[in-house]
């Protein structure tokens, strides 16, 4: 039987083991929506972003934020650059 005293706490020396899950949604919804012209862009987009930097730091709370959550704030103007489409 699973002991919920047990849980492993998240600290900042393991909250990195969350993100790639978080970074891979993220860049798949970018990419669905056409914010992004390849997933190797849209990754860049997220890890490039202030709400990866968030992410990162475990004493922010970020890492338990749902993926809408964080994709609508990384969709804020000032969290990174639309790909544009008309440039290319």
């Amino acid at each position: 039987m699973c002991d919920l005293k047990q849980q492993p706490k998240i600290t900042q020396d393991n909250v990195h083991l969350l993100l790639p899950s978080k970074v891979a949604q993220l860049a798949n919804r970018l990419l669905q929506n056409g914010e992004a012209k390849d997933m190797v862009s849209a990754i860049n987009m997220v890890y490039t972003s202030s709400v990866y930097a968030k992410l990162e730091q475990e004493k922010t709370k970020y890492w338990w934020l749902g993926v809408n959550t964080l994709y609508q704030e990384l969709k804020e103007p000032i969290n990174y650059q639309p790909f544009n489409t008309h440039t290319l």
